[in-house]
């Protein structure tokens, strides 16, 4: 029994017996002594009500000093119960407000880890999706709403299978451990080929994490690509060089016009390998990004040095080169790959214009960038071929281009050494009218010379 209810039980006993007590004395007629008595046996009811009290106070008091509660009065006995029931309160109001702060700030700081969580996980290219037991969306980062298409608040709570139709994926949800990822198209980006794992976490929830793969399988494709069209490349211009050294291994031929026609296409295939290597050879190095020897190149030279091999490639066809070029201007870089850039543009137009054809070779400086454009009355080219010539021995028309003598890579050569000046290519043709590149440079490489200065650099 607790010391309140034993306060209200004894204080109820002593009110019931002081009221007999006096009911007795005021309403009997009784004598001196029986008055003493009961005034008496009411006294010492009233001590054993007290000691009662003291005896239950030492029991629950922090000192259990028995004789000091039956020494105070019994109205301050009473009052210090009371106030000693006041602190306790108080120090029970105190302690249930410290934990309820050290709650409040637990859960903000549990907050601010999971705000912290998200912002991370916005902040991760690949998309990533949180998910319910049911596979409803529960939330998603900003890559999720960018590859998969997600929009709040319209696609919280949505199943996830509305954003990847296909049975497929229905499937793969219900593998409980799917070790291989899914590669899926999005409903929202179908031209974008995503990488999809489901993982579980929590209680009752899936992680889905999809990656972005377009660029790699582009990338995959195109390494497949050159490696096929590489080996074929080379094969053919071998298998030439085969057949002939077999030949004259068997002593088929034995005339000097015979064996002078075979030296001839052994040598013309041999070149071909050669140029095939040295290009190969020189996209290698220009991927590896090497910081190479800069030095000032007199364009107008450059120039005049490329329409000279450019004559002497196309001797046969008697094409008119002409040039148009701003005067007095260098660019200060590795002389090698520029000439590699101004020289395959230029034998491009040699190799796809016409008998009697007009090259026109141009250079000039503006507020913004500076141009050197190649433009001819070749053969043209499809708009839809436009956009992946300057891909490794990607050919517009295969028995054309072999049969002119290219290697298929000058133009990825060109598109590398514009990646590496920080410049770009821009592409203009129409079939059978002609066609135009413009390589694009900018300021910052270019170094203007004064009249005298120039002349002297140039001789």
């Amino acid at each position: 029994m607790s010391l309140k209810q034993i306060l209200v039980r004894e204080v109820a006993v002593l009110l019931a017996w002081s009221g007999v007590v006096t009911g007795i004395i005021s309403f009997w007629d009784i004598g001196p002594t029986i008055q003493i008595s009961l005034i008496l046996g009411s006294a010492f009811i009233y001590v054993l009500q007290y000691l009662s009290l003291g005896a239950a106070w030492g029991r629950e008091s922090s000192d259990g000093v028995l004789i000091e509660s039956l020494l105070t009065p019994l109205p301050c006995f009473l009052r210090a119960i009371r106030a000693s029931s006041q602190l306790k309160t108080q120090e029970l109001t105190s302690e249930v407000n410290r934990l309820r702060s050290r709650a409040t700030r637990r859960k903000s700081r549990m907050a601010r880890l999971v705000r912290d969580f998200r912002n991370s996980l916005s902040a991760l290219p690949d998309a990533i999706v949180a998910l319910d037991r049911n596979n409803r969306i529960e939330w998603w980062n900003k890559a999720a709403g960018d590859l998969i298409g997600l929009e709040q608040p319209a696609d919280l709570k949505k199943r996830i299978e509305v954003f990847f139709g296909t049975g497929e994926f229905q499937r793969y949800l219900l593998t409980q451990e799917a070790v291989e990822p899914l590669e899926i198209r999005a409903i929202a980006h179908p031209e974008k080929l995503l990488s999809i794992r489901v993982t579980p976490f929590g209680e009752d929830q899936r992680l889905l994490q999809g990656q972005d793969i377009t660029l790699m399988k582009q990338l995959e494709r195109v390494r497949q690509e050159f490696i096929a069209n590489a080996s074929h490349e080379l094969r053919t211009p071998m298998t030439v060089v085969h057949g002939y050294l077999e030949t004259l291994i068997d002593e088929q031929i034995s005339e000097p016009v015979q064996m002078k026609a075979a030296l001839k296409q052994m040598y013309y295939q041999t070149t071909r390998i050669k140029g095939i290597i040295e290009d190969m050879l020189t996209l290698a190095q220009l991927e590896k990004g090497q910081t190479l020897r800069k030095e000032p190149v007199d364009v107008e030279w450059l120039i005049s040095r490329v329409r000279e091999e450019a004559l002497s490639l196309g001797l046969e066809k008697g094409h008119k080169i002409s040039i148009r070029a701003d005067e007095g201007f260098f660019i200060l870089w590795n002389p090698e790959e520029l000439h590699s850039l101004f020289s395959n543009l230029v034998t491009n137009a040699v190799k796809y214009t016409p008998v009697g054809g007009q090259i026109d070779l141009g250079w000039s400086v503006g507020t913004l960038d500076a141009r050197f454009t190649v433009s001819d009355t070749g053969i043209g080219i499809e708009k839809s071929h436009i956009s992946r010539l300057t891909e490794r021995f990607y050919r517009v028309d295969v028995a054309r281009s072999r049969e002119s003598g290219g290697t298929g890579l000058g133009l990825a050569i060109v598109k590398h050494v514009l990646g590496r000046m920080g410049g770009e290519l821009q592409i203009s043709s129409d079939p059978g009218v002609g066609s135009c590149f413009t390589c694009v440079l900018p300021l910052h490489i270019l170094q203007k010379f004064p009249e005298k200065e120039k002349k002297a650099s140039v001789s």
